[in-house]
């Protein structure tokens, strides 16, 4: 084989890989019941996300320089999409990092599934492709790391308990 038939097929192949290798990762939903069991389950694309009711929230985080604006669905409305209450939320990152999330948290202080960050999509290395949000500015309360420790960034999935 001549060197520009490689460099050509090696070209080729990159070209075809390059696709594949920018596209966000899809967010996998399960609904379980309490002894575990999966009652239900979805695996939503970015567009699917982006077609839900979407929140807005503009707050700082220890994590980035000045007040950022963060948009995605609530966790309430991914909950709903089981067609049952759910008490908790269990999030998974890349990493494998868990979180339990209850459902007061986005009843209460309205904690989001970010999926833009000011504007953005988000990369893995930036904290994507998902990342749990709350609006830090709007009560002192969620600067306390019982509440940090729940905004996992680099979303995978999530499990919500049935009540």
């Amino acid at each position: 084989m001549s060197i520009r038939l490689i460099y050509a097929l090696v070209l080729t192949l990159m070209a075809c890989a390059a696709p594949n290798m920018a596209q966000a990762h899809d967010l996998a939903l399960r609904w379980l019941g309490e002894d575990g069991k999966v009652i239900a389950q979805k695996t939503l694309t970015l567009a699917e996300l982006d077609n839900l009711p979407q929140t807005r929230i503009e707050t700082g985080t220890p994590w980035t320089k000045g007040a950022n604006t963060f948009t995605g669905p609530s966790l309430g409305v991914l909950a709903a999409l089981g067609g049952r209450p759910v008490r908790e939320a269990k999030v998974v990152a890349l990493n494998d990092y868990v979180a339990p999330i209850p459902a007061e948290d986005w009843k209460d202080h309205g904690a989001i599934l970010t999926t833009r960050f000011d504007g953005a999509t988000m990369r893995v290395r930036d904290k994507g492709p998902f990342w749990v949000m709350y609006p830090i500015d709007s009560d002192p309360a969620l600067r306390q790391q019982y509440y940090q420790s729940r905004m996992v960034w680099q979303v995978k999935s999530i499990d919500f308990i049935a009540q």
